[in-house]
């Protein structure tokens, strides 16, 4: 009987001392106070603010110390500043032609090839259709994440992303019917 009453405080006692020190705890992570470097909580000023300062335009806004909701302090500055009198010539932007990626819905007949542009991205919709490639490497299947080789069939409704030129998707001869697919990007039909 005496082992068992041993046993039972020495249970009793580690329970305790866990509840106690997982109070401790919590308590300890409750009280760091709003706005400070422990609270990972920032505002939407405070992030611009800091942008500004990395880019060297400096801040604008109004000045004063106001309070926010949570009651900490936020510093502002009052008057604008302006940005640097003088900018190098070579910093000036050049505009960036970006390119119009198309989205059409394109029927593939048994017995052709959508050879796809590199960068095309195609959805098999409905049919069955393989991949088509002039070398041992294939296409992304971003879905799955896998890549696909020559002559695999496609799932339908997966997202194939065709790296280089020269690859594509194929209708077998002996299919019986079209396959839909859903191409964004430039592709040519042979």
């Amino acid at each position: 009987m005496k082992k068992y009453a041993t046993w039972l405080m020495a249970t009793a006692t580690i329970g305790i001392g866990i509840w106690v020190g997982s109070s401790l705890i919590t308590t300890s992570n409750a009280s760091s106070q709003l706005g400070s470097a422990d609270d990972p909580v920032v505002t939407k000023s405070y992030v611009d603010q800091q942008i500004q300062k990395a880019l060297g335009g400096g801040t604008s806004g109004s000045v004063g110390s106001t309070t926010t909701n949570s009651g900490t302090k936020n510093n502002t500055p009052t008057t604008p500043v302006s940005p640097p009198a003088t900018t190098p010539a070579s910093v000036t932007p050049s505009p960036v032609a970006t390119p119009t990626l198309t989205t059409k819905v394109v029927e593939i007949r048994p017995g052709k090839k959508l050879i796809a542009a590199a960068g095309t991205e195609v959805i098999v919709r409905t049919g069955k259709a393989v991949v088509y490639s002039s070398d041992k490497n294939g296409i992304l299947d971003l879905t799955a994440g896998s890549e696909m080789g020559g002559s695999q069939a496609i799932p339908n409704n997966h997202l194939l992303l065709f790296p280089r030129d020269g690859r594509g998707v194929e209708v077998a001869m002996t299919q019986g019917y079209n396959a839909t697919v859903l191409v964004i990007g430039d592709y040519k039909i042979q």
